[in-house]
């Protein structure tokens, strides 16, 4: 009996530890697999907080580049109008901004300047725009333009902003900061309308807009582009991918007052309690936000399965039936067939169960998103779900690890290098290493276009004797979004260079065109003679130091009218200067005005004679973009002309009675003398005396006709050119019809075309074309005929041009500029008589009928002299006078031979 009980305890004691041992060793797979699953949701849900955090710093930091960028490009803007501000803002709603309300203009006003300021932007395309000021601010911030973004109406302009403490600071903050910003999280004023379980809590950004520099190295400040932002709408669109539903994100802020606030919530349909938290934090603007995530770990993908129940069910199962084999063995035969019955049963009891528990994890990997693949220690597969073949787009293998670089095409995240047997995550794991988020692309029959998977790798023993698990997923739209996402950010980098680069470059050009300006002004600033530009509206935008003192300014917009108006503008015989007559608005016209006399009255009552000149600015394509004139004060000089002209005058009063004297006497000697004999010497010396008194008589009539051409009345009427031409070339070549013939001088070859009729004095007229054919006549080489060739053409409405060409000994090129002051004479000239007066009255009869002259070579030889007269009617179709009746005269020649056209 003793050696009974001792022999039942031994196997009480055996079956016990066989029992106790198995059930240590299921427990602990167990717990190790369970260790195993809570890592493996650890690290999902770190990924995915991680790609929520990444996701809403990258829509941030698009909107903010979004705004900068609108702001910049309505700084760029001299003047930004409501057209403009649509125009910069429209693509805005093409770019997916989530949860963007509006975008809108914001000035600053003071609280005295709102009409003033409303009366401007209504200017610029703002109609109807009302500013409301609401409060007794010294600062007011009204949005003058606004563009929706939403779909919804655009809100109404005018708004004043400082009625909101939230936008105000964040206005406030970038002016001051001079970067975008955000605001602290607020109801928008556009939701106010809106039920309470439609509002949502929301922000703006805030970026300043800053103009052309005012100064060297400072920005002129316009307002700013503010965007509002609803945060949940924001949220959902930014979040929703990341979240996967398996997450609750709660997207908090804090504000100014360090106040946490829920910007937007997204809840996960996942019931149960959330065993896994994080917190992240996120930049936006200056600022930063929060995101707090929950999840239930055994819902996130490699969490959720049932096998290290199955392990421990399974091995105290098995424990229990070793316990019950060793028993029964040890208590005999008699009771081991009695036990084989009953552990037959409990084993098909047991594999029953098991078939269960495989038929709930097939089901479970069939069901969830992630490919999932488990080989033996062979490489042989043994599991396959339905995902990893949709994944993979094959079936599983059955050629070995050799075979699957070539079977499913896998290749290195480039798309082109095959992936290498030996650093396939599976094998690594067979090896017994843990691989976690392995990148390759998959490219073959099934999957023509390739994807991008994510694979994970663990072995099923420490040495890889069991086999391993592979959990991969696709993951090519998440890189596809990644690349555009550096593409964008790349395009922005780029963008902001290219700014940079413009920015500097355009900062160096102002700077150097503001030190050539400044250069410039020097010069004109030494120069004595007044210097006056304007642009074409005739408003004057520089003066130089003598202009400033005579009184022109640019501190405001003037116009050349009115400084015109100002001076009392004159002619030297007292006709006021009409507004058409201005040089600057002549040359405006592309004219070239040179020595225009005109008399200035200051409001001292004094007067200044002045000559201007006048010359259109042309861009560099040809259009006219201003007009400069240079101002010489002549008022010293034409009192000493007086002086000289009154000393004239006398001169000429006086020498003229000893002058007739002296004829008259010379007159009486050579009648007394007759035909008799008397000293050979007398008559040579009368007739040098005759010649004598005649040049200086000549001398006298030029001195009278030149005071007369500036200083006597103007007595316009209708002159025919055609019949003073005629009785100035039969003035002029009489002594030639009477002498020619005998003394075989020759005879001038001249031609005359079709003449109009001027409105002008007869006398000056006559006075001007006898001096200028008499010039034609009087300087040709010796024994050479004169040539002259005299036309006109219809230069515009108001003036013909006449032209007076000859084939004389011409004037030299230095000299031209110079030949109609008075008493120049060419050096060429010095052998042939005259005083110099002639072409200072032909200029001075000229500019006293509005006209201008000048003197050039003619092609082939000789003088071309152009003038215009003011003409009333057009060129008469009459024949032309006939040249002076001589028996040698040539035949009519073609008009223009002599023009050299």
């Amino acid at each position: 009996m003793a050696e009974r009980g001792s022999g039942a305890r031994t196997v009480i004691g055996l079956t016990t530890a066989v029992a106790l041992t198995g059930i240590a060793l299921s427990a602990g797979a167990a717990t190790a697999l369970t260790r195993q699953q809570d890592r493996a949701a650890e690290q999902q849900l770190d990924r995915q907080a991680r790609q929520a955090r990444e996701a809403v710093a990258a829509e941030c930091g698009r909107y903010v580049d979004a705004l900068r960028t609108t702001a910049a490009a309505a700084g760029a803007f001299n003047e930004l109008t409501a057209d403009k501000f649509t125009g910069i803002t429209a693509p805005l709603a093409l770019t997916g901004l989530a949860g963007v309300t509006s975008v809108a203009f914001i000035v600053p006003t003071p609280a005295s300047g709102i009409p003033a300021v409303q009366a401007s932007w209504r200017a610029r395309g703002a109609t109807g725009l009302v500013l409301r000021p609401v409060g007794t601010a010294a600062e007011h911030l009204f949005s003058v333009f606004t563009t929706a973004l939403d779909g919804s109406p655009a809100p109404r302009a005018g708004i004043d902003l400082s009625q909101a403490r939230a936008p105000t600071a964040a206005l406030n903050e970038a002016r001051r900061s001079g970067q975008p910003t955000a605001s602290d999280a607020y109801q928008l004023l556009a939701d106010a309308h809106l039920p309470a379980n439609r509002r949502q809590m929301s922000f703006v950004l805030a970026a300043p807009v800053y103009g052309r520099a005012a100064s060297p190295g400072g920005r002129t400040f316009r307002g700013w582009v503010l965007m509002g932002l609803r945060g949940q709408s924001f949220a959902a669109a930014t979040l929703q991918r990341a979240s996967q539903q398996l997450m609750d994100i709660h997207l908090l802020a804090f504000n100014s007052n360090q106040e946490q606030v829920s910007v937007a919530t997204l809840t996960a349909p996942v019931e149960g309690e959330r065993d896994l938290r994080r917190d992240l934090s996120v930049p936006v603007a200056e600022r930063r936000w929060q995101l707090h995530i929950t999840a239930r770990a055994e819902r996130l993908p490699g969490a959720d399965s049932h096998l290290p129940a199955t392990v421990g069910v399974g091995g105290t199962a098995l424990s229990l039936l070793m316990a019950a084999l060793v028993a029964v063995l040890a208590t005999g035969r008699r009771r081991a067939q009695a036990q084989i019955v009953a552990a037959t049963a409990g084993l098909a009891a047991a594999e029953t169960t098991a078939r269960k528990q495989a038929d709930l994890l097939d089901a479970v990997l069939n069901s969830i998103s992630d490919g999932v693949s488990v080989v033996d220690e062979r490489g042989e597969f043994i599991l396959y779900n339905p995902a990893a073949k949709a994944i993979l787009g094959l079936d599983s293998d059955r050629g070995g690890v050799a075979n699957w670089q070539k079977r499913y095409g896998m290749f290195r995240p480039d798309g082109t290098s095959p992936f290498p047997v030996a650093e396939m995550p599976l094998v690594r794991a067979l090896a017994g290493e843990s691989i976690t988020a392995v990148e390759m692309v998959i490219r073959n029959a099934g999957q023509p276009d390739g994807v991008t998977i994510s694979v994970s790798a663990r072995p099923l023993d420490s040495g890889g004797a069991i086999g391993a698990v592979a959990v991969f997923h696709d993951i090519t739209h998440h890189k596809a979004a990644q690349a555009q996402l550096a593409a964008n950010a790349e395009a922005l980098r780029q963008e902001l260079a290219w700014r940079q680069a413009t920015e500097m470059e355009l900062r160096q050009t102002r700077d150097d065109l503001a030190s050539q300006q400044a250069y410039l002004t020097q010069v004109l600033d030494a120069l004595e003679p007044t210097v006056i530009t304007c642009d074409t509206d005739g408003v004057i935008v520089h003066a130089n130091h003598a202009a400033r003192l005579a009184g022109a300014t640019t501190d405001r917009p003037t116009t050349v009218a009115e400084r015109a108006a100002a001076l009392d503008f004159r002619h030297p015989d007292g006709a006021p200067v009409t507004l058409a007559e201005l040089p600057l608005l002549r040359s405006l016209r592309g004219e070239q005005v040179d020595r225009m006399e005109v008399v200035a009255h200051g409001p001292d009552g004094s007067a200044h004679v002045t000559l201007i000149h006048s010359r259109p600015l042309r861009h560099a394509d040809g259009h006219i973009t201003g007009a400069v004139a240079s101002i010489y004060d002549i008022t010293e000089l034409r009192e000493r002309e007086n002086e000289l002209r009154a000393f004239a005058g006398v001169v000429a009063h006086d020498l003229k009675s000893p002058l007739s004297a002296i004829a008259g006497y010379a007159e009486l000697l050579d009648d007394e003398l007759g035909d008799e004999p008397g000293p050979a010497h007398l008559r040579p010396m009368l007739g040098r005396i005759r010649a004598s008194v005649e040049r200086m008589r000549t001398l006298i009539e030029d001195l009278l006709a030149y005071a007369t051409a500036r200083d006597a009345a103007l007595d316009p009427q209708p002159v025919d050119l055609n019949a003073v031409v005629a009785a100035v070339l039969t003035e002029r070549t009489a002594h030639l019809r009477s002498t020619s013939g005998d003394t075989g001088a020759p005879f001038p070859d001249i031609y005359t075309g079709p003449l109009p009729v001027v409105q002008a004095d007869p006398g000056m007229v006559r006075q001007l074309f006898d001096n200028l054919i008499g010039n034609a006549l009087k300087y040709t080489a010796p024994g050479q005929p004169a040539r002259i060739d005299i036309s006109a053409t219809r230069r515009d409405d108001r003036l013909w041009t006449v032209q007076i060409a000859d084939r004389g000994i011409g004037i030299p090129a230095e000299d031209q500029p110079h030949i109609f002051t008075s008493f120049h004479r060419a050096a060429a000239h010095k052998g042939y008589q005259g005083t110099g007066l002639g072409l200072a009255i032909c200029e001075r009869i000229v500019t006293r009928h509005g006209g201008t002259i000048t003197a050039s070579d003619n092609p082939g030889g000789g003088t071309r002299i152009r003038f215009t007269l003011p003409g009333e009617h057009p060129a008469p179709e009459a024949t032309p006078p006939a040249a002076p009746e001589h028996p040698q005269s040539h035949p009519t020649r073609p008009a223009g031979r002599l023009r050299g056209e």
